[in-house]
């Protein structure tokens, strides 16, 4: 009986074990399905410079190291956003800081805390990846992504992505059809891309 008792413990700790491997291999397929949505960078990029722009509210250094700014209490229409951080002359460059914050779905900027901010630094491809929600139009603004971008050794540009299906767009005087965000073709809705372009 003892025997049985013995086999039964470890046949659901293996059945446990399956199901954590069978998520984690779940997500890691998710992952690799937003990645197949994902336009290859160039090794040398034939483009302007990504215009800058002051951003409103500006940018603080403190924000937590996070690719999603998804948490209980943010509400609003998923966005996922993805790239890279590139160099005319030297193709994608690695080890930058990549900061991103903006308004909450009401239009609302938090001018305190960690709230809908956050900070990553790219991959060995100089890729990066953003998940968070449909920021509001602010007064006189369009919806907007602020970002702040510094490669080692150059100084940071910091400026802000627009949505390219924003009719506030036409309204806001700081737009420029250059930081419009590029809807990614057969993905789902809500997924753009967007590269950052140093001299």
């Amino acid at each position: 009986m003892p025997s049985l008792t013995r086999r039964r413990a470890l046949a659901g700790g293996l059945a446990w074990a399956a199901g954590i491997a069978a998520t984690r291999a779940v997500e890691a397929a998710q992952q690799r399905g937003l990645d197949q949505f994902l336009m290859p960078a160039p090794p040398c990029k034939d483009d302007k410079l990504t215009p800058a722009i002051a951003p409103d509210p500006p940018f603080r250094s403190d924000a937590p190291a996070r690719t999603s700014l998804l948490e209980p209490g943010v509400g609003g229409p998923r966005v996922r956003l993805s790239g890279f951080v590139l160099g005319l002359t030297c193709g994608r460059i690695k080890g930058a800081r990549v900061d991103f914050w903006h308004a909450a779905a009401a239009g609302a900027s938090a001018r305190a805390g960690a709230r809908l901010r956050g900070r990553k630094t790219p991959d060995a491809e100089g890729r990066y990846r953003l998940e968070t929600v449909r920021p509001g139009p602010t007064p006189g603004r369009a919806r907007r992504l602020s970002a702040r971008i510094e490669p080692p050794g150059k100084p940071a540009l910091v400026t802000e992505l627009f949505f390219p299906d924003d009719p506030g767009a036409a309204r806001d005087k700081l737009f420029k059809p250059a930081l419009a965000m590029r809807p990614v073709p057969g993905a789902p809705a809500g997924t753009y891309a967007f590269d950052f372009v140093f001299d």
